[in-house]
């Protein structure tokens, strides 16, 4: 893998390099600040796409108004990347001397910024965790994990949202074992809208729940005659990111391999920012991996998830693998030792090398990474972080509990207080 940050450093060192700048606007005023991004390569139009590349990771990171390139080539060498981008971004992408404007006045931005009611809560802290691939629920006593269980998201032959919710119903069930739960914390893999609306399903629940409005009023479904007390909503990943923020995290980004690649991250005031970390561009090599719907390659997703695991480990032993089980089969080669199963981890530390190089680069400030989901659990978690020990900008660490730190964020969601802050959907 040529990850896109050394392609960058690459282009930098050829002698005809000039300048790229890469200007992130904060409004539309006179008045709105902008940061630059300035970048070295020869003016040519395979340069452009690894500059595109940047841009398209500084757009889905920072969440500007509008983005601007000061390029030294002309329009025509732009494309067909740049049109790309303005067609799968709804944040506006201008050149160097057009009009700063909004693109889209209609586009209402999925909000997650959703004020929970705070009520002060009795009994057990119920936490449940809806994935692609698997589902956890726990209970809390007093902050302190109680019980956990878990079960597939979607067992062979279960399709709608009634069998969800029931499914659902029951693992909370299992882990309360009679006892008053006073409040319920749900995190979904989905984006979510002001008020806990889900405004996108995954692929995966798409085909198995079909129309997103089914999930309107999910949380009160799920609830009722179980929770004696508030209930919350939120995506998964930005609830990871309150837990931790409202325990002191701080610079930190909070990454999660499972169905898919996802993350957000926290600035220096305790903001979370829910971010689509798995269409971030990584591999800028001719084999780049294509996003199996966004005209992009080397996504994030396609090397650093379960279905990204479960192809390139397949791959290496000549069968199929089922991306449900890939991390048991990654986590049993490694025990055994196997040659195939240490090059499956290798690429995929190639691959967490190449988006952590790329945060460092957007995100200011940014001084650590932590990196959970099931997994990671055991000797695939350890192995990994002993081969990102050395050489990287920032600290890395697996999370303590890779496996159910998300059930628990879910748990303390109605009960925790931390600013949170949506990001505008790419494509």
């Amino acid at each position: 893998m040529i990850t896109l940050h050394d392609r960058l450093a690459e282009l930098a060192l050829h002698p005809r390099a000039a300048p790229w700048t890469i200007r992130l606007h904060s409004g539309y005023s006179s008045a709105a600040m902008a940061r630059d991004y300035v970048l070295f390569a020869p003016p040519n139009a395979e340069a452009a796409r690894y500059i595109l590349a940047r841009l398209h990771n500084a757009v889905l990171l920072s969440n500007p108004a509008a983005a601007q390139l000061e390029a030294p080539v002309t329009p025509d060498k732009l494309e067909p990347v740049l049109g790309a981008l303005r067609r799968i971004h709804h944040v506006g992408i201008f050149l160097d001397g057009e009009d700063i404007r909004p693109t889209r006045p209609d586009f209402d931005l999925p909000s997650v910024d959703v004020p929970p009611a705070f009520v002060p809560a009795e009994g057990l802290a119920a936490g449940l965790d809806i994935g692609g691939t698997g589902m956890k629920a726990c209970v809390l006593r007093d902050g302190q994990l109680l019980r956990v269980s878990s079960a597939p998201t979607w067992p062979d032959g279960e399709q709608g949202i009634d069998s969800l919710i029931s499914r659902a119903r029951a693992l909370i069930e299992e882990v309360g074992q009679g006892e008053r739960m006073g409040s319920l914390g749900i995190g979904f893999a989905s984006p979510m809208g002001v008020g806990g609306r889900v405004t996108e399903l995954s692929t995966v629940m798409r085909e198995k729940v079909g129309d997103v409005h089914a999930f309107d009023g999910f949380a009160g479904r799920v609830a009722e005659g179980l929770i004696q007390g508030p209930v919350a909503i939120f995506n998964d990943l930005a609830n990871l990111g309150r837990h931790l923020s409202a325990q002191g995290a701080r610079r930190l980004v909070r990454l999660q391999i499972g169905t898919s690649f996802g993350g957000c991250w926290i600035d220096a005031n305790g903001t979370v920012y829910a971010t689509e970390m798995g269409r971030l561009v990584v591999d800028a090599g001719p084999d780049a991996v294509p996003h199996p719907y966004l005209p992009i390659a080397g996504a994030a997703r396609a090397y650093l998830s379960n279905r990204g695991l479960a192809e390139d480990l397949g791959r290496r032993m000549e069968r199929t693998l089922d991306p449900r089980t890939a991390g048991h089969r990654l986590r049993e080669g490694l025990v055994a030792g196997d040659a195939r199963a240490l090059a499956a981890l290798d690429r995929m530390a190639d691959t967490m090398r190449g988006v952590i190089a790329e945060l460092h680069a957007v995100l200011p400030g940014v001084t650590a990474v932590e990196c959970g989901g099931s997994m990671l659990q055991g000797v695939a978690g350890k192995a990994l972080a002993s081969r990102l020990e050395d050489g990287l900008p920032v600290e890395f660490h697996i999370a303590a509990h890779p496996g159910h730190d998300g059930a628990v964020a879910a748990a303390m969601a109605p009960r925790v207080d931390a600013r949170l802050k949506g990001l505008k959907r790419v494509g």
